[in-house]
């Protein structure tokens, strides 16, 4: 009996947790973040710019931690963005990731 309920509670937390870690991350969240970012010295919006990588490009540009000067290369800033907290890079890179032109997403 209290090997049942303790596989029991110990699947309950670890499903909680996938859970948890697939929420995490808000492509909606991420979006507002970078038009923060980029707001008055950007001709495109966000989901413009995410358009232009695929969504390898933009693993191998955040794995590389050159999410913040890609972003100003491509609204083409002169001074580079201040670097995205870390709290917030995983939001702004599922919404480059969300919407990079091979995801078939398209933004409303």
């Amino acid at each position: 009996m209290k090997q049942t309920l303790f596989r029991a509670i110990l699947a309950l937390l670890l499903g909680w947790g996938l859970v948890a870690t697939f929420v995490s991350a808000d492509p909606i969240k991420g979006e507002k973040i970078l038009n923060r970012a980029i707001h008055d010295d950007c001709a495109w919006p966000a989901p413009r710019i995410a358009l232009m990588h695929s969504q390898k490009e933009w693993d191998a540009i955040f794995k590389a931690g050159k999410m913040e000067e890609e972003v100003a290369k491509l609204c083409k800033h002169k001074a580079p963005l201040k670097p995205f907290s870390t709290k917030y890079a995983k939001d702004v890179f599922e919404f480059l990731e969300h919407y990079a032109n091979d995801s078939g997403a398209v933004p409303a």
